[in-house]
């Protein structure tokens, strides 16, 4: 029987952190010996089990001769440079910097985002000081409330947004991160307030989708932490639409990702008041969350209620709002506004509203939002179940879960559909399959 290998503490030191991930693409991803990755790596068998243990330092250029073998892709070199640099820092080797000048600010935002990825690449959690220095500069704009780029910037933001819809978690995080640490080093440098406030709400925009894409991926510390900077920064610039905009999809986010009731209904109310009945894309988002919530809870006379304030901000919405021009993330279409009544309608037992809302989102739906038309499967399918149709229904579910991988919102969507199966239906095969494939990870949008 071969040794059971020796524990790894990731958290003992940078070099034990470094030691679990490359323990992890050698044995869990690539299924390699020790000996035999070492011989196609060129290194020797025993320094390999030293530095999977934490032992030893790797040298740079094995580190990326192991992350090549392994299909890492870049991975390990960028977490060997990251840990390399805080072990440096550590012990001594390497004097902490002044950060005083701006060249050096630079620098610290560089290494935070850098340790930041580090952190997600390697599965651990992220530091808070890595925050800290990436929201340095927006913090500091932030206090001093005191035209560079900003017509670039507001592109920049409309790419990302699109890109949101129609990648997998993780390589959206990566460049909206970089941005953001570029965006909050020009603020250090603008002296002109229009352009500060312009910029402050490229930076607000750009938090509120970190916030999203660290949800995705399960890091509710840090997306908790990212909604509240997106706020401050949204409240500094006085844009009623943007406050609007940005707890509109925190409270969308808490909703699915489970935060308290209380909060998520608080974060709605903000957008409600501060939106003063001024129709918005945003105003409408905060309507849906209300409709979701009472649905969730059984309330039928205020999901209603919620769903008629969504159908009369809908109508009031300029055509502008439904333009291709505006990201998926400020618009508010057709397939959006369907997408808001049949989840609650599902939920409260109206078969046939559900079921025409589904089928209606799923024509207006573009077809590259394939986590949008995923999850409108499933809420077809938690129709199906409510109004007692058992069978196709966990048929259906089990189809689109094995397609799609669990997300925060079809986690939420299967876990309400398990949840209300007659007992006599819940010890089916296929419902046994749908709670075996919600327990699994998500790598898509959701």
């Amino acid at each position: 029987m071969p040794r059971r290998p020796d524990a790894v503490d990731p958290a003992a030191s940078p070099w034990h952190l470094l030691g679990a991930k490359l323990r992890h693409w050698r044995d869990d991803v690539c299924a390699l010996s020790q000996r035999d990755a070492a011989a196609k790596a060129l290194c020797d068998h025993g320094d390999l089990s030293k530095w999977e243990r934490g032992l030893t330092r790797v040298q740079p250029d094995v580190a990326a001769r192991l992350d090549a073998l392994y299909g890492a892709d870049g991975r390990l070199i960028a977490l060997h440079s990251a840990m390399t640099e805080l072990d440096d820092y550590r012990t001594g080797k390497a004097p902490i910097p002044d950060l005083s000048s701006h060249d050096e600010d630079d620098d610290m935002e560089r290494r935070a985002v850098m340790q930041i990825l580090a952190a997600i690449g390697a599965g651990a959690a992220i530091p808070p000081e890595s925050w800290d220095a990436l929201f340095s500069g927006v913090e500091r704009t932030i206090a001093e409330r005191g035209d560079l780029g900003l017509d670039d910037w507001s592109e920049v933001v409309w790419e990302h947004d699109f890109a949101y819809y129609t990648n997998p978690p993780g390589t959206v995080f990566r460049t909206v991160a970089a941005d953001f640490a570029e965006v909050s080093t020009v603020l250090n440098r603008t002296s002109s307030a229009t352009a500060r406030t312009g910029l402050l709400r490229v930076s607000a925009q750009l938090a509120a989708l970190m916030g999203m894409e660290l949800s995705d991926v399960g890091d509710q510390g840090s997306s908790l932490r990212t909604w509240r900077l997106a706020r401050r920064a949204a409240d500094a610039t006085g844009d009623r639409e943007l406050r609007v905009w940005v707890r509109g999809w925190e409270a969308e986010y808490g909703f699915w990702s489970g935060r308290p009731a209380p909060v998520v209904a608080r974060l709605a109310d903000e957008a409600v008041g501060i939106a003063a009945g001024v129709p918005s894309r945003s105003l409408a988002e905060a309507h849906m969350v209300r409709a979701f919530l009472a649905a969730s809870q059984g309330d039928k006379e205020n999901t209603h209620t919620a769903l008629n304030d969504v159908r009369r901000t809908f109508d009031a919405l300029p055509n502008s709002v439904d333009s291709e021009q505006i990201s998926p993330l400020w618009s508010f279409r057709g397939w959006a506004q369907a997408w808001a009544l049949a989840y609650p309608y599902a939920l409260i037992g109206a078969t046939k509203e559900a079921i025409d809302a589904t089928d209606q989102a799923r024509a207006l739906c573009p077809p590259s939002f394939h986590g949008n038309m995923a999850n409108l499967s499933l809420v077809h399918a938690l129709t199906q179940t409510r109004a007692l149709d058992v069978g196709p229904g966990l048929q259906q579910a089990v189809a689109t879960m094995r397609a799609w991988p669990i997300s925060t919102v079809r986690s939420r969507i299967v876990g309400q559909l398990l949840g209300g199966l007659p007992e006599q239906s819940r010890g089916l095969d296929s419902a046994r399959e749908l709670r075996t494939l919600a327990a699994g990870t998500s790598t898509h949008r959701g």
